[in-house]
């Protein structure tokens, strides 16, 4: 079994890996990202120093572009001054030196014979002038890079670029190209991309000079300096200030070309390797590490990555970074929505799995009641007679082998329930129900309030209303805040109002504010609470109090979202979250026409109905245990604590003022009590009724609840009670057989009745139907239904005497059935 998981887990990450590079490369080739020049334009590779390449540029002199005579005059200087290339852009037009000046140009660049011209298309500049070769200028950005075509049609002939052809002369050399390499003789190779490109990394390291410069030198003094300067060097010449830009990428090509530091593209597949790696690390790392873990290690391979990317292009590689840090995102999030879907498959498949195991239990539950019972009758037969003894003793011994199977039996099926259920609720999220409460503020170990968390994180991302229904004490303000923290409107205002401790002649001007003047007394105008809950929440509480025209004027700043500050002409509109709360029974007050029905339809987008604290006992514990740390803070008594028996005496209390109530308990109970570990007495509860009462034990009510809370699992019931096992029983059979009576028979409607919930309702009705037909076995062979009903008041002599009368009806029922 573990072998087979590990081998799908292990399919699983290599197949997102896959589909991760195939995205990411995939996405590249179709030019959605760069292949071969990553975005990395911050770390520029420097480039090397070069004694090879001279810039000479016109930033002192006039421009000789238009005066060919000038430009002759530099050429020839440069070429008798010893440069290995000479390198000018010539635009074919007009001299200002006239025809004389054309031919002195032409004479000088044939007699120099290492001059490189740029040629534009559809123009003869070089082959009409005599140059040694021509080149095009043509380049493009590419993220932080330049790439510049190797070569180029023009006029019907390739042309190689600028650069190359400014080196190949240089070196006395022709350039070919084969495939995606440039060679130039047996010197330097130049690596292209796919597109047949060669990439540059600009930088302004090449060393510069001036065109008056150049003057000063040939014509004065210095005349020896020169050579120093220009000699065995390919010069470029920046006269032209349209194309002194793409001039020096080339000489940037050029210089690279010569010092053999041009970059190179990492093969294609170097990067399907690289992607495909990083994405199938990504993928392991999310579908095997939890979500923090993933997160920070996904953030140190993209670190890792950009820096060998940097560590690359120092040694001249163009890494593939865009690719692989999108093979690393789609990974991520392919894992993500893989987790995400395998968690909801897993929570299907437990809570099947669960509802299967309850139903069993619940019969396993029943016949271990049956078989109980059956041994308690054996057990009394074998008092009330002694010629049968020894059968009847037979009879009970073997009741009791057969109990003790299905005890056994019972506990492994409740064993393997708790096991599921950690399963379902570890399945249910990545993040737990109790770490959402705790960041929420909210105190709670019980699976209801648990439940109504998740619903209210789910519900709090949309606009949808939320009304909040419970008890004052019962934390609905708390409810409300965290509705506010998990929206999208976090940020923004949360405005709470108390609509009953609203003065009814100021009920507009507080909701909606009031202009200057609008009423006597308003002497500036003041913006309501709508108003100030713009953009965030507003919570209104205690809205089941509204008098009838407060709720028309509600209900229409509900429906248009704007309204009429007080005396103001102009309508106010406002976007807010409304979150309502209240203590009432709304649906029965629109029901007695108290509440209007478009209004409660308007607020209960969401209804979350927050049990009251005598309904969740087991957050009693932790709730004082919180509640208690507090008090005793603000009283500086860090050694505040509760003993046990005064821990029972706060989980037997029924809290009708709820966590209020309990919170003032406590923090009166730390305010007075002498001693650090407070005892029952301290905590002043003697005159309240308490749930440990024989009253309250007696309160079939209270039985139902403590059923619902434990999902009718009656160990567990009768362990929070402190009664056995049978008691509990006793209790739900009767008001299994009262419940039976109230529908009629209809075992599906009691069950319903008595559940209260839908996913309990099973359960409860195999419960229901065994202990009805128990009670049926029971009176086989009675003729009369007095006579049945004086056995079964034997048999089940320890049904609370007020449940009998349900019972006797049942088997009235049975008996005035006709026959055949």
């Amino acid at each position: 079994m573990v072998a087979t998981t590990r081998r799908r887990r292990a399919l699983q990450i290599v197949a997102l890996g896959v589909v991760a590079a195939v995205l990411a490369v995939g996405a590249q080739l179709a030019g959605l990202a760069s292949l071969d020049a990553p975005a990395h334009a911050r770390w520029r590779r420097p480039a090397p120093p070069s004694g090879g390449v001279l810039l000479v540029s016109g930033e002192t002199e006039p421009a000789t572009a238009g005066d060919h005579a000038a430009l002759a005059r530099l050429i020839g200087r440069l070429s008798r001054a010893g440069a290995a290339a000479i390198v000018v852009d010539i635009p074919p037009r007009a001299s200002r030196s006239g025809a004389a000046g054309e031919a002195l140009l032409r004479q000088t660049v044939a007699q120099a014979r290492n001059v490189v011209v740029v040629r534009a298309p559809d123009d003869d500049t070089g082959a009409g002038l005599g140059a040694r070769a021509v080149g095009h200028t043509s380049s493009s950005e590419a993220d932080g890079l330049v790439a510049i075509p190797a070569f180029v049609t023009q006029a019907g002939a390739q042309i190689p670029a600028l650069g190359l052809a400014a080196a190949a002369v240089a070196l006395n050399v022709e350039p070919s190209v084969e495939g995606t390499v440039v060679t130039l003789g047996r010197g330097p190779r130049v690596i292209l991309d796919a597109a047949g490109r060669a990439l540059v990394s600009p930088s302004d390291g090449l060393p510069t000079t001036t065109l008056g410069e150049v003057a000063r030198m040939a014509s004065g003094n210095d005349a020896e300096r020169l050579p120093s300067i220009v000699s065995g060097k390919l010069v470029f010449v920046l006269g032209d200030p349209a194309g002194a830009a793409g001039m020096r990428l080339h000489a940037e090509l050029a210089s690279a070309v010569l010092t053999g530091s041009t970059l190179a593209p990492t093969p294609p597949s170097s990067t399907w390797v690289v992607t495909l790696a990083l994405a199938v690390a990504a993928a392991w790392l999310w579908l095997t590490r939890r979500w923090w873990v993933a997160l920070a290690l996904t953030l140190l391979l993209a670190l890792m990555v950009a820096g060998a990317t940097a560590l690359l292009l120092g040694v001249g590689v163009v890494a593939p970074l865009t690719a692989s840090l999108a093979a690393l995102v789609a990974a991520s999030l392919g894992a993500l929505g893989w987790r995400q879907l395998e968690a909801r498959s897993r929570l299907g498949g437990l809570e099947g799995e669960v509802s299967a195991i309850r139903e069993a239990l619940a019969r396993q539950e029943s016949t271990v009641e049956t078989l109980e019972d059956d041994l308690d009758a054996a057990r009394a037969a074998v008092a009330r007679s002694a010629g049968t003894e020894r059968e009847l003793v037979r009879a009970a011994e073997g009741l009791r082998s057969q109990l003790e199977a299905a005890r056994a039996q019972e506990e492994e099926t409740r064993r393997r329930l708790e096991a599921l259920a950690g399963e379902s609720r570890a399945a249910a999220s990545p993040a737990t129900a109790d770490e959402t409460c705790a960041r929420l503020g909210i105190v709670t170990r019980d699976p209801t309030m648990q439940a109504l968390v998740r619903d209210l994180e789910k519900a709090a991302r949309s606009s949808l209303p939320i009304l909040i229904v419970g008890e004052p004490g019962t934390g609905k303000e708390l409810f409300a805040r965290a509705a506010h923290r998990l929206s999208a409107r976090a940020a923004a205002p949360f405005v709470a109002v108390n609509m009953a401790a609203i003065p009814s002649d100021l009920f507009e001007s507080e909701l909606f504010g009031h202009v200057r003047g609008g009423f006597t007394g308003a002497v500036a105008d003041r913006r309501g609470w709508f108003e100030q809950a713009d953009r965030g929440t507003i919570f209104l509480d205690e809205v089941g109090e509204l008098r009838a025209d407060h709720q028309a004027k509600l209900l229409r700043v509900l429906q248009e979202k704007s309204f009429h500050r007080v005396g103001a002409v102009r309508p106010t509109s406002v976007d807010v979250r409304v979150v309502a709360a209240t203590n009432r029974d709304l649906e029965r007050a629109v029901a007695d026409g108290g509440f209007r029905e478009d209004l409660y339809f308007r607020l209960k987008g969401l209804v979350l109905r927050l049990p009251p604290l005598r309904e969740r006992r087991g957050d009693i514990a932790v709730l004082a245990g919180r509640l208690l740390q507090e008090a005793a803070a603000e009283l500086k008594r860090p050694g505040l604590a509760l003993s046990a028996a005064a821990l029972a005496a706060l989980e037997r209390h029924d809290w009708p003022g709820n966590v209020r109530e309990l919170q003032n308990c406590l923090r009166q109970a730390a305010a007075l009590a002498d001693r650090d570990v407070l005892g029952p007495g301290d905590l002043r509860l003697a005159g309240t009724p308490a749930s440990g009462s024989s009253e309250s034990r007696d309160s079939d009510a209270a039985v139902l609840a403590a059923l619902r809370r434990h999902r009718f699992d009656m160990q567990a019931t009768a362990r929070a009670l402190g009664w056995d096992r049978s008691t509990v029983t006793q209790r739900l059979k009767g008001l299994a057989f009262r419940a039976l009576v109230d529908a009629r028979g209809d075992a599906g409607r009691a069950a319903a009745e008595l559940a209260a919930d839908p996913t309990l309702s099973r359960a409860v009705e195999l419960k229901l139907r065994e202990y009805h037909e128990h009670l049926l076995r029971t009176v086989e062979g009675f003729d009369s239904a007095d006579a049945a009903i004086a056995a079964a008041r034997r048999r089940f002599k320890n049904l609370p005497e007020r449940h009998f009368r349900s019972l006797e009806t049942l088997l009235q029922r049975h008996f005035s059935r006709p026959t055949g």
